[in-house]
């Protein structure tokens, strides 16, 4: 066929030096029953690794003229090296992958098979993980009923960024502006025609992973602030309930001193209990606000989110 279709799959990678040709051998398998209809470009996004993750592209890239690489200057995180490489794409449909093959390139094929059915998103959904930490598990779980539960845009539990979108959906994900983005709830949030396929993700090959417990927070924080004014209106709750619950405290106590009993409560008792409390509440709800103070100034500040060093 001289009009075949081009598939670009971006893998971010950090600290992945072991695992660069592992997965590019991987993809060429499923190549072969593909290749008929479909050429395709696999883009490395190197999310400033330390290791010799850049060098083993480069040394791809010199072997199939089809690989293409981009070097950040520093780690950027996941979700901006997403964003770098769904820039960079060319292809018809481009499917997002991690480095470590948890996430199979044996779906690859399915994920197309969607595709051609007619879907423009086609997400995959892990329904279980080899040698996964309970505390991940949990954690993960939580995130995703929290979420669901404070959004009104849907990301179903075990969702990953291992996913399928044609060319258009990538166009409209690239007009948006916003610095700290979250692709899972953007996909979602976005709309077009949409399909799962579900999968079990892998034990790693090589390494350790790199999402830290710093990195699991700050992606929630980015998920959370990104697709919910819920904690906004808490505010506004608490101190409503607040000023009802010290109004009506107030009221009770003057009333109980002066009308039943003037040695119940002495004033320093009254005073200081009420000063502790509404402290306490005080802070909770500056920590609320300063979520969204902390993504309005980054917004602010107008940087970008990642910095390209080299590029193959």
């Amino acid at each position: 066929m001289t009009n075949k279709k081009l598939l670009s799959i971006l893998i971010p990678a950090y600290q992945e030096e072991k695992n660069i040709t592992w997965i590019y051998n991987e993809i060429l398998k499923i190549w072969k029953e593909m290749e008929i209809k479909f050429n395709y470009e696999i883009i490395f996004i190197n999310d400033g690794s330390k290791d010799n993750t850049w060098e083993e592209i480069t040394k791809l890239s010199k072997v199939d003229k089809n690989v293409h690489g981009i070097n950040f200057s520093r780690n950027f995180g996941h979700q901006s090296a997403l964003e770098a490489g769904l820039k960079e794409a060319n292809g018809d449909a481009i499917i997002m992958m991690d480095c470590d093959l948890q996430h199979p390139p044996s779906l690859i094929p399915e994920l197309v098979e969607k595709w051609e059915e007619g879907f423009e998103i086609v997400n995959t959904k892990r329904i279980d993980t080899e040698n996964i930490s309970i505390f991940k598990k949990f954690s993960s779980k939580i995130f995703y009923w929290f979420i669901n539960k404070i959004s009104s845009t849907t990301i179903e539990d075990g969702s990953s960024d291992f996913r399928l979108l044609d060319n258009k959906v990538v166009i409209e994900l690239n007009k948006l502006t916003e610095k700290h983005k979250f692709y899972r709830g953007l996909v979602n949030w976005i709309g077009f025609k949409c399909s799962t396929v579900e999968f079990v993700a892998g034990d790693r090959i090589h390494g350790k992973s790199g999402y830290t417990f710093n990195k699991m927070l700050n992606f929630a924080r980015a998920g959370i602030t990104s697709f919910s004014l819920l904690p906004m209106k808490i505010v506004i709750i608490i101190g409503f309930i607040l000023f009802v619950i010290g109004f009506f405290l107030t009221l009770f106590m003057l009333y109980y001193r002066f009308f039943i009993d003037p040695r119940m409560f002495s004033g320093t008792a009254i005073l200081a209990s009420f000063i502790i409390l509404n402290n306490g509440l005080v802070v909770i709800l500056i920590g609320i606000i300063s979520l969204y103070q902390i993504n309005m100034y980054q917004e602010l500040q107008n940087r970008p989110s990642y910095i390209i060093a080299d590029k193959i």
